[in-house]
């Protein structure tokens, strides 16, 4: 049962991006725009998003390795609302929404020109 939480936070949680190990956070209800419609991303929101990205993805991490140690339901789910937390409060402090976040790896994902620039954002 514990492995159903972990596989379905996992999958809800996590959204591996085509920047090769990015991790994006669905935010509530508060659903990304379609990617024809996603605002282009501009330098200083590419810095921001890659800032945000690396704190994302040790907390990821992290959450991962604290989901295969739940001995419970209830811890997992503790684990999750933790990890939720840190994940939300970690994109802001680089200045982006989680819902922003999530529309620059949507945008990233059809968009050779956005992938370009966080790419290299990811590589300075």
């Amino acid at each position: 049962m514990v492995e159903k939480i972990r596989t379905r936070f996992l999958a809800a949680l996590l959204a591996v991006s085509a920047l090769g190990g990015s991790v994006a956070l669905a935010q509530g209800t508060d659903t990304p725009a379609p990617a024809a419609t996603i605002a282009p991303v501009s330098d200083a929101e590419a810095t921001k998003f890659v800032a945000a990205n690396k704190k994302v993805t040790e907390v990821a991490n992290q959450m991962t390795v604290e989901l295969q140690g739940a001995k419970s339901e209830d811890e997992a789910a503790a684990v999750q609302a933790k990890a939720e937390k840190q994940i939300v409060a970690a994109i802001q402090t680089e200045g982006i929404t989680p819902t922003r976040y999530t529309e620059i790896i949507r945008l990233a994902e059809t968009d050779e020109a956005t992938l370009a620039k966080l790419r290299a954002k990811f590589g300075s």
